[in-house]
């Protein structure tokens, strides 16, 4: 009797799946010898159901769409899942983006280290927007000479309507690669008077939340033409202090000033490298005029601020310690008569 012959192999979705059920073990195998909570063993795991269901699939649908346009299906269905394991593995990244920047980066610090799975989040979406662009050409019969003719008809475009979008992209590639500031910084742009925390680095725009909770957008291109200010860069912060005398107390000035130096060296928070300078700088209106200068021992803003005010207090004290005070502002009133008078408050007319 002779066999019968089906209308395309049927070995070919039996094969698909005997092989799907293969990758699946295989990727099984491979992730439970890998480090628990490792990303090697993250991305294994994720990839099972993507890459085995794609090998089933497109097996299936290879045999279904016949002998004539079964290689076409196949190769679109296997696009997909490339497509799919991508982006599941970018959602592994993204849900856990800490644990495994901490793991794979563990010499750089905690923002370097999430600067740069943000770059491979964005090189995860990209290599799927490619290889669904490239499908979709495919399909569509596009040829290597219409993407060249189509390609300097983009130049030319790109040249007149599109040169704002170019240039925030490249100016984005150019925030990954040179990397002035990272996520969590705290920037400011003196010429356009912007200053907040950078949320999110985007290729074409950049995310920052300023001092009021508000979300600004700054167009990368932005970056390239402004001054910028990275002020979590900052190592130690300067401490400037003015603060005045009275005239009667002009005699105490070096006892003031020598007791002050000598109280910032064990004053805690003032970075003992530095420069710790107390002096006599001018003759005010109202007093003699002091300025102290330290810096901070870190570049922490709260630190500076808590540090200041310490200062501040330990001024007061050793003004008062050394039997001296501070002046206020008064006005000498001149009678029809001559008399000098300084009233506390001045008359209402």
């Amino acid at each position: 009797m002779p066999a019968t012959i089906l209308p395309f192999a049927l070995q070919i979705p039996l094969a698909g799946a005997l092989l799907a059920l293969v990758v699946w073990l295989l990727l099984d195998r491979l992730g439970r010898r890998c480090r628990s909570g490792s990303l090697a063993r993250a991305l294994l795991f994720n990839g099972r159901l993507s890459l085995a269901g794609t090998v089933l699939l497109s097996s299936v649908g290879w045999w279904l769409a016949g002998p004539d346009q079964g290689l076409e299906v196949r190769d679109l269905l296997i696009s997909i899942g490339v497509v799919w394991t991508l982006l599941r593995w970018r959602r592994e990244l993204k849900q856990r983006d800490e644990h495994y920047a901490a793991q794979l980066l563990p010499h750089l610090a905690r923002k370097d280290q999430l600067f740069l799975f943000d770059v491979l989040d964005k090189l995860f979406c990209s290599a799927a927007l490619l290889v669904v662009l490239f499908k979709a050409l495919e399909l569509l019969g596009v040829s290597a000479g219409v993407l060249i003719t189509a390609g300097g008809f983009g130049a030319a475009a790109l040249g007149f309507g599109a040169r704002t979008i170019v240039e925030n992209g490249l100016s984005g590639l150019s925030l990954y690669i040179n990397r002035p500031f990272t996520i969590g910084d705290t920037i400011n742009l003196p010429a356009l008077n912007l200053l907040g925390r950078v949320e999110k680095v985007g290729w074409f725009y950049t995310e920052l939340r300023d001092p009021d909770r508000q979300r600004i957008y700054i167009p990368n291109g932005i970056f390239t033409s402004q001054a910028l200010q990275n002020l979590a860069q900052i190592d130690n912060r300067r401490i400037w202090i003015e603060f005045g005398l009275r005239y009667a107390d002009r005699g105490r000035i070096e006892a003031i000033s020598h007791t002050l130096g000598e109280r910032l060296e064990t004053l805690t928070g003032v970075d003992r490298v530095r420069d710790r300078l107390v002096h006599f700088v001018d003759y005010g209106d109202s007093g003699l005029l002091l300025r102290l200068l330290c810096f901070s021992a870190s570049g922490d803003l709260q630190a500076a601020w808590a540090l200041r005010q310490r200062v501040l207090l330990l001024i007061g004290e050793v003004v008062e310690q050394a039997g001296a005070a501070m002046p206020f502002p008064t006005r000498m009133v001149l009678s029809d008569h001559g008399s000098i008078s300084a009233p506390d408050a001045m008359d209402p007319p």
